[in-house]
């Protein structure tokens, strides 16, 4: 059912094993316009059951085996029946205002493609981010860190452009425990998406963050950069890995890190796409 701006939002709230018992948590009162899908990765069968709080006319639930986040959200995209799709966690929070901006930004502008919007944090708590205060498009030279939860999409242009989140990506990945938002904005972006960020809160979150407290010079950071400019650059990645460790060299070391285990670390990243690619190759031969 779709509501007064025609349009149905699916809220796409990934989780695994015991995280179904907090999705509940994620609901708001049935609307028309607003429906949940929920897909559930189980990797324990003590799981398996889904709890008498979500057998809801406006939730559906898909349940697959195995890890990877990436992996989780493209199932909850092959679920999806909606006009705009919500990027969600089973520790978020939204209310009726916040879809409401969703709605109001996609009826606004009718060739939006995809739309980033804020987290609030629960009272008390700082800012998550500091964000713009004015909208912008979004393009590969121009935007900020986009969250996961942050996303929304118009389902139509997703399924139109075959975009899905590049499953070497994320938590539960092979090595890149995270990133795969950036990936998947870029990819929007090199379909042709018009991609905008919209300074209105669409979700309620903690302040804190694994990513925010990571080290710029971190391993996991270095890693992905590697395998994030082989996924945009291809081979140029490589004297990418060189050229960056010469021009930050003295920064790398004031952070204490090695400037040549930086180099061995872009450089991990980069092998890494490249012979997930050769095998992606293989299985399809």
């Amino acid at each position: 059912m779709k509501g007064s701006s025609g349009m149905l939002v699916n809220v796409l709230i990934s989780t695994i094993d015991a995280g179904i018992y907090r999705v509940e948590n994620v609901l708001l009162p049935p609307r028309p316009d607003l429906k949940y899908i929920i897909s559930h990765q189980v990797t324990d069968e003590q799981f398996r059951t889904i709890p008498e709080s979500l057998m809801r006319k406006d939730v559906l639930i898909g349940q697959i085996e195995g890890r990877g986040l990436s992996r989780n959200r493209n199932n909850a995209f092959n679920l999806a029946d909606g006009d705009i799709g919500i990027l969600a966690d089973d520790d978020v929070r939204y209310c009726a205002a916040y879809i409401d901006h969703v709605l109001a930004a996609y009826a606004a502008d009718r060739e939006l493609g995809a739309a980033c919007f804020k987290i609030s944090t629960p009272e008390g708590e700082p800012e998550y981010k500091d964000y713009y205060t004015e909208s912008y498009l979004l393009n590969d030279e121009n935007h900020h860190y986009i969250s996961t939860i942050e996303i929304t999409v118009r389902l139509q242009a997703l399924r139109a452009n075959k975009l899905r989140f590049d499953e070497r990506f994320g938590l539960g990945s092979k090595l890149n425990s995270f990133g795969e938002e950036a990936v998947f904005i870029h990819d929007c972006i090199k379909a042709g998406l018009k991609v905008k960020y919209i300074p209105e809160y669409l979700v309620e979150h903690g302040s804190t963050s694994t990513i925010k407290s990571t080290k710029r010079y971190a391993s996991s950071n270095n890693i992905f950069k590697g395998a994030y400019d082989a996924r945009r650059y291809g081979w140029l990645a490589l004297p990418a890995a060189f050229y960056g460790s010469m021009r930050y060299w003295p920064e790398i070391a004031r952070e204490g890190k090695s400037p040549y285990a930086y180099l061995r670390e872009r450089l991990r990243g980069v092998c890494y796409i490249y012979r997930e690619s050769m095998l992606g190759k293989s299985a399809k031969d």
